[in-house]
């Protein structure tokens, strides 16, 4: 195992506990003044398969808790929350997406302590396919900080750099000692750090890839100019709707059947709202022509909830076609994941 690279690590969870073994550990000084070094000793266990010595200087189940938290809900803010309107809809799409993630991430965590490798299934679930398509294997620690007292607890902050997905993020871990003076690893935050830099990386590529297809595109249906007007809320106060008028240009060999795309907000640290739309073209004349379109803001999701606060900024509305279909059944559409 080397001291950078985290080999074979699938969860980010497992990033996680194998880092803090893995990573050189002369800037951890402080806990050798404690018996017992978690980070010495967590390495140790990993490289000798011992799961039962691993799991008791690493609350291995709390930080699958808390990563799971984290990671799930900023996927539903960026990716979900759009079209929920309480808190307990919120709640329910969580708790749908818990199970899942638990289970992979610890079984991934278990079987590669244990054994030193990851296996899947051929049908891979939702959060395997996450674990995989983000890059963890490839996952390197950058740097690692002297212990800092909060309280009776250490604090250490790890940076990490994901070299498949090109991302830099940051994760604080918490070390608590017991009555005996024995440290152990039983906190982290920053796991929302991943997922925002693996989603903001994965836009990235995906531009890059969408480019011919978008010009394409573009060639067919051309955004030229849009306005936005805040309608108002409703009666209760809650929500707001935004009336937007598109003009496009729209110039086919072939009859178009519909128009398919998203209006994003993006507010405060790049989040994302969006809201989809399908605009029917059967029928519809060719040439530059007025669309209209609408967008509540939810005020359960963070960028929607920053607009209605702050007020709303043009800069951070943007209209985005993402699928062109024909009446012969015919398509052209952006991609949405990486190819296998």
């Amino acid at each position: 195992m080397t001291t950078k690279k985290i080999l074979a690590a699938v969860a980010v969870l497992l990033i996680l506990t194998v880092a803090v073994g893995v990573a050189a550990y002369q800037n951890w000084q402080e806990l050798k003044k404690h018996s017992g070094n978690p980070a010495v000793s967590a390495r140790q266990a990993v490289e000798a398969h011992d799961l039962d010595t691993f799991k008791k200087l690493v609350d291995l189940n709390k930080l699958i808790e808390l990563a799971a938290a984290e990671i799930l809900t900023e996927q539903i803010n960026s990716t979900l929350a759009p079209t929920a309107y309480s808190m307990d809809e919120l709640q329910s799409r969580y708790d749908k997406l818990k199970p899942d993630f638990i289970k992979s991430a610890r079984a991934a965590a278990e079987e590669y302590i244990s054994a030193g490798k990851v296996t899947f299934p051929k049908e891979l679930t939702d959060a395997q396919k996450f674990f995989k398509k983000s890059g963890a294997a490839s996952c390197e620690i950058k740097s690692i900080t002297k212990p800092q007292k909060d309280g009776n607890a250490r604090v250490v902050t790890v940076m990490f750099y994901n070299p498949y997905m090109k991302f830099s993020f940051e994760l604080e871990l918490e070390l608590e000692s017991d009555a005996e003076n024995n440290w152990r690893i039983t906190g982290a935050k920053g796991f929302e750090s991943y997922y925002s830099g693996y989603r903001r990386s994965l836009r990235r590529k995906l531009d890059s890839l969408n480019a011919p297809i978008g010009r394409q595109m573009d060639d067919i249906f051309k955004v030229k100019i849009f306005s936005v007007q805040n309608a108002g809320g409703d009666e209760y106060g809650f929500s707001q709707t935004l009336n937007i008028a598109i003009k496009a240009d729209v110039k086919s060999d072939k009859p178009l059947a519909k128009v398919l795309g998203n209006i994003i907000l993006t507010g405060k640290d790049d989040r994302e709202s969006l809201a989809p739309f399908t605009i029917d073209m059967i029928e519809r004349k060719q040439g530059a022509q007025i669309f209209n379109l609408t967008k509540t803001l939810n005020p359960f999701v963070r960028a929607d909830a920053d607009a209605m606060k702050h007020g709303l900024k043009k800069k951070n509305i943007h209209v985005e076609v993402t699928e062109i279909v024909f009446e012969d059944g015919t398509s052209l559409k952006l991609l949405d994941s990486l190819p296998e």
